[in-house]
């Protein structure tokens, strides 16, 4: 599973148009904006449980633009490397994914908070009849307060990574930092597809963590797990400890 190529340069062209007239704007008006980045090294790039990298490193870095009334627009990217196989050509492989997505999210007195928002998954220079692009509409609702992080996450694809049909995903995560800034708590989710003869069946995946904040970086060590050990997919799905060193600007 990764999370696509004749309209994929068109749509990059447009989001960095739209991104950078956003920042444009948002520094020459004063408007109430706040630009954000991220970078972040990784021993293994894991999505719900599966490896993204072949379980090789990977390096990451994303931008941010958010206003005030909760409205955000962003993009991130990443090094892949699919189990692909003699199926696919060596160029027509995936080397990279950049995600681009919009969104509403908002947080209340009492500590709830939600978002809602739209991704869109590609792959530069992958085949295009692999047809990997896909797009995911979430929706996330959380709580925090007094140092507790609870979260309830939906995803659904109308059409999933490689065109394999209707995908859902739901995750239940708990988290909780102590006063000395260490951090700790797992997640349980839960991959549904609608033609399980296309994308495979459907699985549950796991994961603990524990965080630390350190001369302005941020440190974790996860866990992470599925139930497809017998499964066709038990390369990229098994049990793995990934470190984690990241930083925000």
């Amino acid at each position: 599973m990764g999370i696509k190529i004749v309209k994929i340069t068109h749509t990059k062209t447009v989001l960095s148009i739209a991104l950078a007239t956003c920042f444009s704007w948002a520094y020459a008006a004063e408007q109430p904006f706040e630009v954000s980045a991220n970078v972040a090294l990784t021993t293994d790039y894991i999505v719900r449980g599966l490896t993204q990298t072949d379980e090789g490193p990977a390096l990451q870095g994303g931008f941010d633009l958010s206003h005030e009334n909760g409205l955000y627009i962003g993009t991130w990217g990443s090094n892949v490397k699919f189990l692909e196989g003699d199926s696919v050509q060596p160029e027509d492989r995936a080397d990279l994914e950049i995600d681009a997505y919009l969104g509403y999210a908002n947080e209340l007195d009492s500590g709830l908070n939600y978002d809602l928002g739209l991704i869109y998954y590609m792959y530069p220079g992958s085949g295009s009849d692999l047809n990997y692009n896909y797009y995911e509409y979430t929706l996330g609702f959380g709580y925090a307060m007094n140092g507790i992080d609870l979260g309830l996450n939906y995803a659904y694809s109308p059409e999933n990574f490689g065109e394999t049909g209707k995908a859902h995903n739901i995750e239940l995560s708990a988290g909780y930092t102590l006063d000395n800034g260490v951090g700790f708590g797992g997640y349980v989710g839960r991959q549904n597809f609608k033609d399980n003869e296309k994308a495979g069946e459907d699985f549950t995946h796991y994961g603990l963590f524990a965080s630390y904040a350190l001369a302005g970086f941020d440190l974790s060590l996860n866990f992470h797990d599925t139930n497809l050990d017998e499964n066709a997919f038990k390369d990229i799905a098994d049990k793995r400890v990934v470190f984690t060193i990241s930083k925000e600007f």
